[in-house]
């Protein structure tokens, strides 16, 4: 699990900041005060690894952001020649370890570049220097270690500190799985921007990690795919199959009061699936665009929250989207089910029923997440306090309220009142 995200030079974040983590973090707070960028370097690495799985390169434009170059993401107040530096510190178990990158500007060639230093535990540099090689330190304090045409190493201590940062049995001749510490590579990122209904979608090969896409344009082919692989025990809703698609309905149902899921073209001659949906338990079959656009933008959410498996990160964007305060409020709970099942979350949003739908998931006993599993973010417009962390009591209290962290209704209130 990542357990802190820090920032330096990118974009807002001149000064180095650090965000802490958990289980289920929320992110909320003005707009254009940085929360989409404290997940980015998340959505980098995915889309980087993805392009390539031993990759040394970033990928600004790819399939979960579109960046643009380094100029637009150095922050504009510092020099051209600084790098920017984002980093993650990560557990798992016994196993804890903090990396951070560096980016120059030297380094990129358009919207690409090459990690130019991963410094890790600031003891352990590996750094780019025409070509990636392995040097000997003397002490394991300042051990330089860089990777490609790696050649054997001698030093039985030198083997044993790169095994356990690593998390391997062995030392890979090329770029070492840094990344797979991380969880990057299996990270599901739903968009703000979702498509909206439409009349069918094209069969697809799943990935080699199967995800239902940023915008979710992959969602009918991932329930096509994966229709009958059970979903986790915990997440098991009703008195139905534990599959992936009898869960999705199960769950759609429960969100919005009434759902029922049905995929056409299913057989092999059809090139083309046709999601059908109803908003009772009627026999009666929709096309999307004639149920509301809420059913299409939650659908993903829903499907990735199943499919996630535990180690795994599911990042949300803007959930309440098209959505009613009750239905915003139940898929809260929901994602925090997904939190309790040892999935990462991160929602970012800007509504409060969200907020207490997650304060309420800390109550509930049958979710099984408690108040220190879940940590709020509140961004506000402060160069000298970028953001507040808010905490949650046992009993789904919040004490610390500062201005603007939803309390525009009590603001409306008080000038229609007159108070």
């Amino acid at each position: 699990m990542i357990t802190e995200i820090r920032l330096k030079n990118f974009k807002v974040f001149k000064e180095e900041t650090i965000f802490p983590t958990n289980r289920l973090t929320l992110l909320t707070g003005v707009n254009g005060a940085g929360k989409s960028s404290m997940l980015q370097p998340l959505l980098l690495m995915r889309q980087s690894i993805e392009y390539d799985e031993r990759t040394t390169q970033i990928l600004f434009n790819g399939s979960c952001v579109e960046l643009g170059s380094f100029m637009d993401v150095k922050n504009a107040e510092t020099p051209r020649e600084e790098a920017i530096i984002f980093g993650f510190e990560v557990k798992k178990g016994d196993w804890q370890k903090g990396i951070v990158y560096e980016l120059e500007d030297t380094s990129f060639d358009g919207d690409v570049g090459t990690i130019q230093t991963i410094i890790i535990d600031s003891k352990i540099r590996i750094q780019h220097n025409e070509g990636w090689h392995y040097v000997n330190a003397k002490s394991v304090q300042d051990t330089i270690i860089i990777l490609h045409n790696l050649s054997p190493i001698e030093d039985d201590i030198h083997e044993d500190i790169l095994t356990n940062i690593f998390s391997s049995k062995e030392v890979y001749r090329g770029y070492a799985d840094i990344d797979n510490a991380t969880s990057v590579h299996t990270l599901h990122y739903i968009a703000a921007d979702r498509i909206g209904p439409k009349p069918y979608y094209e069969k697809q090969t799943l990935s080699k990690f199967p995800n239902v896409g940023a915008r979710g344009e992959n969602t009918a082919n991932v329930l096509y795919r994966m229709e009958d692989e059970l979903v986790n025990e915990k997440l098991y809703l009703g008195e139905d199959a534990q599959t992936l698609i009898q869960q999705t309905e199960e769950w759609l149902s429960e969100i919005l009061g009434g759902a029922k899921v049905e995929l056409k073209g299913k057989e092999r001659e059809h090139a083309v699936l046709s999601l059908l949906l109803n908003t009772d338990s009627s026999s009666n079959r929709y096309r999307p665009s004639n149920v509301g656009f809420g059913y299409t933008y939650i659908l993903p959410i829903i499907v990735s929250g199943l499919i996630a498996k535990e180690g795994e990160i599911l990042i949300v964007e803007n959930p309440e989207a098209h959505l009613h305060p009750k239905a915003q409020s139940k898929l809260a709970q929901f994602l925090a089910k997904v939190a309790s099942c040892g999935v990462q979350v991160f929602i970012e949003t800007h509504s409060e029923h969200i907020l207490n739908g997650i304060r309420l998931a800390i109550v509930k006993e049958e979710i099984e997440i408690q108040n220190d599993n879940v940590t709020v973010l509140y961004f506000q417009d402060d160069e000298n306090e970028r953001f507040v962390e808010i905490p949650i009591r046992v009993d789904g209290g919040i004490d610390k309220w500062p201005d603007g962290f939803f309390d525009q209704t009590d603001k409306d209130l008080e000038r229609i009142l007159g108070i």
